[in-house]
């Protein structure tokens, strides 16, 4: 299997190189952060509404998310979307969130998918981009 040359490629190799399942459905995790709540819960209205009209998100929710302290504190937003994993997909989904967001000041970061066994604490669980 090869992939573009860019981060979602990269991380999709990655996948590929470590034996992941390309063929069923998974729950892929998307990421904005946000200076301001009402910025990000703006945004969460969106894939709220977008639940009622039957697009397969499982989640959307926000956090507070402090990367580097006081001063960097943001608002981390995560919708959760049932997808197979292909690059056109993700690259979609991935697009359209982040259009979203910096339409309400907030900038994407990056997608992850469980692909571990909780029972397993030392194996690499997911991968994020």
């Amino acid at each position: 299997m090869n992939f573009p040359k860019d981060e979602t490629g990269q991380i999709l190799q990655e996948m590929a190189d470590a034996g992941f399942d390309f063929e069923p459905d998974y729950v892929i995790d998307f990421f904005a952060l946000f200076h301001k709540e009402e910025d990000a819960d703006k945004v969460a209205k969106i894939f709220m509404r977008r639940i009622e009209e039957d697009e397969p998100i499982v989640k959307v929710e926000t956090r507070n998310y402090d990367h580097g302290g006081e001063a960097s504190d943001a608002i981390e937003l995560q919708v959760s979307k049932v997808l197979k994993p292909t690059y056109e997909l993700i690259s979609e989904f991935e697009k359209d969130y982040k259009r979203i967001a910096e339409k309400h000041s907030g900038y994407s970061d990056g997608w992850g998918v469980f692909m571990g066994d909780d029972d397993y604490d030392d194996e690499e669980d997911s991968y994020t981009e």
